[in-house]
């Protein structure tokens, strides 16, 4: 998801702002280096010294949520950062908080309502889990309009 945001923010303004790439180490993020308009940052999720240097002069944060089990917390905290450098928007993409598994469900309902509430403008992109894999559609979705998946057509997506 973080590839593609990039991607998609090179293209339709890398001549007009400025666009960090954070990610955990710069040296593995070759694929993202090559991208027009795109500087590639150390930015660790969470990490409450060297972040704020690196958010400093951010208008808007694209934070996404990492699979791991501490996940609310550390974006929690990479948000109040956020706020405390001055950025101006936050946008966060993580699971829905609908689930049915509390592990998902639970941390995914702490961050909305902490981020909610920080007082700086946001939103909270609840993707269904591995949406990502619905790359694997393209050729489906460009030729036939269509995907293919074993999901019951008359209930809904969540």
């Amino acid at each position: 998801i973080g590839s593609a945001t990039v991607l998609a923010l090179s293209a339709k303004y890398s001549d007009k702002v400025e666009i960090r790439a954070g990610v955990r180490n710069p040296d593995k993020a070759d694929k993202l280096k090559g991208i027009a308009g795109i500087t590639v940052v150390k930015a660790e999720i969470g990490e409450e010294v060297e972040l704020p240097k690196t958010l400093k002069g951010v208008d808007a944060l694209f934070i996404v949520t990492p699979g791991i089990q501490h996940r609310a917390p550390i974006t929690i905290k990479t948000a109040e950062v956020a706020k405390a450098v001055g950025v101006k928007f936050i946008a966060v993409v993580g699971g829905t908080s609908n689930l049915k598994v509390a592990s998902f469900a639970a941390p995914m309902a702490e961050i909305a309502e902490a981020i909610s509430n920080l007082g700086v403008p946001y939103t909270i992109l609840k993707l269904p889990m591995f949406v990502e894999n619905y790359w694997a559609f393209k050729d489906t979705i460009v030729g036939q309009s269509s995907i293919f998946s074993p999901v019951d057509p008359t209930k809904p997506f969540a």
